[in-house]
């Protein structure tokens, strides 16, 4: 069935993932795509793509997602993931429980992968506020919503979304929790983006606008730090005029069916040559090589 009224809707990740819309809906990770160029956009998307394809001989979840999946879903692990009983796949046996895994729609994972995702579970329980974030509401809820501006079809699945719809988590495995170094990694991920995508999937859903958006970071190597970090209004405000942007240019590609690749946001009916800058940085280089 296809997803033809605005709503926060109960559904599998799988059904989310292949998009259920009437018409191709945008989401936070397709913006990543179409923003440096809408071909990325059309190539990565199950629904655009017929030749879409899961790419052969990799795991579905990484590491951190299966964490993801226990602390989320605790409900859906056993479905979800398959521990193998070995402590690498360099025998046979481990190879042929590996590949049933895959084979059944699981993702396998390690016996010593699986103790330190255990261990990274009772480091996070055990920060305080990120435990109290997670309790009082409901996870893995999709969103769909119209575009105010252009009409298309959106969609979004906040990790946890508190009753009372005060705040939003987006429980995330990183190498480096600090949080001082969060507002680069956000941007380099474009988390100002999916912030602000989340909170207006949100707004347009139950018609107010959650007070905060929590980034519940947690390192993937012991003690398995924890950090929750929260992005300024600027950020926010920067992400929405950049999903704005991107709403409008996969507007435009869903009507022309045209997917190009990098293009002048000026331009982009036509294919241009670009005139690029080294980086403001490298002059003072030079000039002290000088």
């Amino acid at each position: 069935m296809k997803i033809t009224e605005p709503g926060c809707y109960e559904i599998s990740s799988e059904r989310y993932h292949a998009d259920p819309c009437e018409t191709p809906s945008l989401s936070a990770g397709m913006i990543n795509d179409i923003l440096v160029a809408p071909a990325k956009c059309f190539q990565n998307s199950k629904r655009l793509n017929p030749e879409w394809c899961e790419p052969e001989g990799q795991d579905k979840f990484t590491i951190g997602s299966v964490a993801h999946v226990l602390f989320l879903e605790p409900d859906k692990f056993a479905a979800k993931v398959k521990i193998i009983e070995h402590d690498d796949y360099r025998t046979n046996a481990a190879k042929s429980a590996r590949d049933l895994a895959r084979a059944s729609g699981k993702t396998p994972i390690l016996m010593k992968q699986m103790d330190q995702i255990i261990a990274a579970q009772s480091a996070f329980t055990g920060h305080q506020f990120a435990a109290n974030a997670f309790q009082g509401g409901k996870t893995e809820q999709s969103l769909f919503w119209k575009h105010a501006a252009t009409g298309i079809w959106c969609r979004a699945r906040p990790d946890f979304i508190h009753d009372s719809g005060a705040h939003i988590n987006d429980y995330k495995t990183t190498s480096n929790a600090n949080p001082q170094f969060f507002g680069k990694h956000a941007y380099d991920l474009g988390y100002h983006r999916r912030a602000a995508w989340y909170l207006e999937g949100y707004e347009a859903v139950f018609g107010k606008r959650p007070d905060r958006y929590w980034f519940i970071n947690q390192e993937v190597k012991a003690p398995y730090l924890v950090s929750v970090c929260e992005l300024t209004l600027q950020a926010i405000q920067a992400g929405q005029e950049e999903n704005d942007r991107a709403a409008e240019r996969f507007a435009r590609c869903l009507v022309k069916r045209d997917w190009p690749g990098y293009r002048h946001p000026d331009k982009p009916d036509h294919d241009l040559a670009f005139q690029c800058d080294i980086p403001s940085w490298a002059y003072a280089q030079i000039d002290e090589r000088l």
